[in-house]
């Protein structure tokens, strides 16, 4: 008995024209070559011609032989221009369990005291600005020294309230 093999792929398959090109790739190729013929009968010859052929020519062969993830240029050009089109929409399901990380805890965090020790930090900052407040204020100028009075005379005419705020003080 003779086996045979299944053919597979049998919708994505294109004929051959000429070597490995298919039809679409000469079509593409076959444009090129027009429009190249166009533009080097009816421009004069020169740089920039030479340059708008160029960038023809490789515009038609990506178009028919560049393929990125087993697609055609020319399809991503459409995808593109159809996405560019189409508004996104999206789509909201309403889920009928409520989400674990918005359940309410049991337990609430504990409302421990932290006792907060003197450290060597603490010594050095008191250190440098005992510094500073030995150092002496005599490169100021008369009126700035006449600011500091006036700001010490503030602070030392400044009292604040003796009374102390209760709920009861609230409702009065």
């Amino acid at each position: 008995m003779q086996t045979h093999r299944i053919p597979q792929h049998v919708t994505g398959y294109q004929s051959r024209i000429f070597g490995r090109l298919t039809p679409k790739q000469f079509i593409f190729i076959a444009f090129g070559g027009i429009a190249i013929f166009i533009i080097l009968s009816t421009l004069p010859i020169g740089v920039i011609t030479i340059i708008i052929v160029a960038f023809i020519a490789l515009i038609s062969f990506m178009f028919a032989l560049m393929q990125i993830e087993d697609r055609s240029l020319d399809q991503w050009l459409l995808s593109f221009l159809i996405a560019l089109q189409s508004t996104p929409q999206m789509v909201w399901k309403k889920e009928s369990e409520i989400p674990e990380i918005l359940l309410p805890t049991a337990h609430l965090p504990s409302k421990k005291k932290i006792s907060r020790q003197p450290q060597k930090t603490d010594e050095k900052t008191a250190e440098f600005l005992a510094f500073w407040r030995e150092q002496s204020v005599s490169d100021l100028t008369e009126h700035e020294n006449e600011f500091l009075r006036r700001l010490q005379e503030l602070e030392t005419s400044f009292h604040p309230p003796a009374t102390k705020l209760s709920p009861t003080n609230y409702e009065q």
